[in-house]
């Protein structure tokens, strides 16, 4: 199951957050009814922190990806200069 991740998305662990952010979310809501508000605040802060989390990695890795390919661009160009 992991592979097919993996072909598609280059870190399948950082994506499997938001499943993890949604169930936070819906266990801070079930809270929410039953009246504890301090732990349904506390679920919910763990949730965005965990989207957080998710969405700096994903920036992380697409702009050293990003990054890279525009280095080699250069480099490429700057060998046929020479």
């Amino acid at each position: 199951m992991v592979e097919a991740y993996t072909e598609r998305f280059e870190h399948p662990y950082l994506l499997s957050l938001v499943p993890i952010a949604g169930l936070l979310l819906a266990i801070s809501a079930v809270a929410e009814i039953a009246g504890t508000h301090t732990v349904a605040g506390f679920l919910a802060l763990y949730a965005m922190v965990a989207l957080i989390i998710c969405v700096i990695g994903y920036v992380g890795i697409y702009s050293l990806a990003y990054s890279t390919e525009v280095l080699r661009q250069w480099r490429i160009r700057r060998s046929d200069l020479e």
